[in-house]
């Protein structure tokens, strides 16, 4: 049979030889109960790469962004995304199902939303109105053909979340993509957020799982909540 190259995403990649001998020769323990060496070892690499206090490994992308969620809103507050995020399109609404929160979808250009617009779209509580508590950036974006958003944007919608005493999450499931292509240090752009999610099975190229990273408190909660979403490996 004659080979074919796979284009339809970097998640069809498959271990080299190399890593399926890592993957056996590893030092494995059971990770709810906090003994597995290897993920503790994998998530505090991830905290010093993102310059985050602590991380929480994930067996997905969309469990990672449902953790932040549910960890840094409560029920009946409202979440701006843009209107093609993937957290909002492609993550099967979990924003409603598990955390009771209701996005807000804004425009953007080619994925980097205006700032202006964001700080419009940031609501007060009133009985008819829901608290905005989160603002979800994604770089680079999915479903803008790989776009990366510029660090000026995020920083300018920082600089708005900080103003307004809410939280920003960067969905950076290829981060790593991102920082090849504009130059600018993961950490950089992880600085700019309060919590950031990477996938391991996507730029990184291996098989499974992804990160989160943020605050220690935020993760001992998100610890939890994995739990809850049946997250927890043994």
């Amino acid at each position: 049979m004659s080979e074919i190259s796979d284009f339809r995403s970097d998640t069809v990649t498959r271990p080299t030889e190399k890593m399926r001998r890592a993957m056996a020769e590893a030092v494995v323990g059971d990770d709810v109960l906090g003994d597995d060496p290897t993920v503790q070892e994998l998530e505090r690499l991830a905290a010093e790469k993102m310059g985050q206090e602590a991380a929480l490994f994930v067996p997905s992308g969309t469990m990672g962004n449902s953790i932040a969620v549910k960890v840094w809103t409560r029920e009946l507050d409202e979440v701006i995304v843009e209107a093609r995020s993937h957290i909002y399109n492609m993550e099967s609404t979990h924003m409603t199902f598990i955390s009771r929160v209701s996005p807000r979808p804004l425009p953007s250009r080619r994925g980097a939303m205006d700032p202006e617009e964001v700080e419009r779209n940031i609501r007060k509580p009133s009985v008819h109105i829901p608290r905005t508590s989160l603002v979800c950036v994604e770089n680079t974006h999915n479903n803008w053909s790989g776009a990366v958003v510029p660090i000026e944007n995020i920083g300018a919608i920082r600089e708005i979340t900080l103003r307004q005493g809410i939280k920003l999450h960067l969905d950076g499931a290829r981060i790593f993509n991102a920082s090849t292509a504009s130059g600018v240090p993961v950490k950089e752009y992880a600085a700019l957020a309060d919590s950031v999610m990477f996938c391991l099975s996507k730029g990184l190229s291996a098989p499974v799982g992804s990160l989160l990273a943020g605050p220690r408190d935020f993760i001992d909660y998100g610890r939890r909540v994995r739990k809850a979403l049946g997250g927890g490996l043994r």
